[in-house]
């Protein structure tokens, strides 16, 4: 990796406080290996050069994974999570390690022992998290790729908020080995980029083979039930795409599941993240920040029987909700309820309307796509509407929206 981008990334780690460990040394080994093949006269691979972020829970070879926390190992792990080393056998070289929430603990992106991330857009305006570093290195163009996790929109949320592109695969599809989790039930590693090919090519090498269904140009139906009034720019992304048809015929049955997703999620995530806390928490309670030791007194007392109910009810919640693509190929949502809000208008409401309809998609396990729109004036935030597609329709869902951005 040429000493300018890496320059230009440790600027922007600082400037917008999203990096936890610059990683020199992996990137410059992974530089020579890639000169050399070059050399030798190999064919490029797919992400041949291409440098990336990683989340702090994700880890890399050789640095420590920090979570965010006081309640952490500084000492280097022994082996790279198996995404990151699936981008790296691909040609992609690791800069940096991110800087996020606690444990990816909450979405608004306010509790980090390293401190909040700074939004490249508007230091005023919330990042949003968990994976608010990684986002920040790519809205501030220091990188074209990063890595996040997302458990009820810890992508795509700090995406809309950043004014960059954040996908979270069909559950399930990406290994999750070599992450730290928060709810198995529900996690997912994602994706954030400047450049939807980059994007799309990063998602086949994480996925693997059969990374899904890819029915390229053909005719569509998209649902826009969930998109509310809308608006002109969510609607004039549609303008030059042909053989679509655009139905809001969904609206009574999605607003009838997400009544019924939250219950569900809101017992697994608390009983699961105390699950994988309890020890740690038993001995480091007064290290973890304020507001994720909250979360994690709040699983305390769940009963694993009804714990068991509840994961029947979403497994039966997962079978049933497929009725929605019997007819629309995809649904069009708005990415948060709301604009982003800025850093001192938070309220005990804030994270409820960030994951309005992003958490639904985790819970389902259905892949989605948050797409920024063009910035109608220079004083506006970022505005963003998701894109969410069938479970397994991942390269279908990444080749439709192909055409609209």
């Amino acid at each position: 990796m040429d000493e300018q981008t890496l320059a230009e990334v440790e600027r922007a780690g600082t400037q917008f406080n999203a990096v936890t460990a610059m990683t020199v040394d992996r990137a410059n080994a992974l530089t020579a290996e890639s000169i050399d093949r070059r050399d030798s006269g190999q064919p490029p691979r797919r992400l041949e050069g291409i440098p990336f972020a990683i989340k702090d829970v994700i880890d890399l070879v050789g640095y420590p994974t920090t979570m965010g926390s006081n309640v952490r190992s500084d000492d280097p792990v022994t082996a790279s999570a198996t995404v990151v080393e699936r981008l790296e056998a691909a040609g992609a070289i690791p800069v940096a390690k991110t800087n996020c929430q606690e444990y990816s603990y909450g979405i608004l992106g306010d509790e980090s022992a390293f401190g909040r991330v700074v939004n490249p857009v508007d230091a005023a305006l919330c990042t949003a998290g968990s994976s608010s570093g990684s986002a920040a290195l790519v809205a501030a163009g220091a990188v074209p790729l990063a890595l996040g996790t997302d458990t009820a929109g810890s992508v795509r949320v700090p995406a809309a908020c950043q004014g960059v592109l954040g996908f979270k695969p069909t559950f399930g599809v990406v290994p999750v080995d070599g992450v730290f989790p928060l709810s198995p039930a529900f996690d997912t590693v994602g994706l954030f980029a400047s450049d939807l090919g980059v994007l799309t090519t990063a998602y086949d090498v994480i996925a693997g083979a059969g990374s899904g269904d890819d029915r390229g140009n053909s005719a569509h139906t998209i649902d826009v039930s969930l998109l509310g009034d809308g608006s002109n720019l969510a609607l004039d992304l549609f303008a030059g795409v042909p053989a679509l048809t655009i139905t809001s015929a969904n609206g009574p049955a999605l607003d009838e599941l997400l009544d019924d997703l939250a219950p569900i999620y809101d017992f697994i995530r608390l009983y699961e993240a105390y699950e994988v806390h309890a020890d740690l928490y038993a001995e480091h309670s007064a290290d973890y920040q304020p507001g994720v030791a909250k979360k994690i007194e709040a699983g305390r007392d769940l009963g694993e029987t009804e714990y068991r109910k509840q994961l029947e009810a979403l497994a039966d919640l997962r079978k049933r909700s497929l009725t929605v693509f019997e007819g629309a190929d995809f649904l069009l949502t708005q990415a948060i309820d709301g604009p982003v809000i800025r850093w001192d208008e938070i309220d005990s409401g804030t994270a409820a309307k960030f994951m309005r309809y992003s958490m639904p998609f985790n819970v389902l396990g259905w892949p989605a796509l948050t797409i920024p729109l063009p910035r109608a004036g220079g004083g506006e935030g970022p505005q963003a509407v998701q894109l969410v597609g069938r479970p397994g329709g991942d390269r279908d869902l990444l080749a439709f929206a192909s055409q609209l951005v």
